[in-house]
């Protein structure tokens, strides 16, 4: 989630943007390329108030892929 959706006159979610992300996993760090599709502003409804950024993934290193990978089938595997 973030608090906003623009930084200085750029829109973080604007057609073609291309962002570069580091994810805080239990491993550690991972780095990610990626470009944006779609976001929505949560409302005050939900406890936080700010932006969700839909992303495609462009590009990351090998070994980060694999740990990203890891951390998200370790989710999956969760009971709900």
């Amino acid at each position: 989630m973030l608090s906003v959706i623009r930084i200085g006159e750029h829109y973080l979610a604007g057609e073609n943007r291309r962002l570069r992300i580091k994810l805080e996993l239990p491993g550690g760090p991972v780095e990610i390329q990626a470009t944006s599709v779609r976001y929505e502003r949560l409302d005050e409804e939900n406890s936080e108030t700010g932006y969700l950024i839909g992303v495609s993934i462009t590009e990351m290193s090998e070994s980060d892929r694999a740990r990203y990978d890891e951390y998200i089938s370790s989710l999956l595997k969760r009971p709900r």
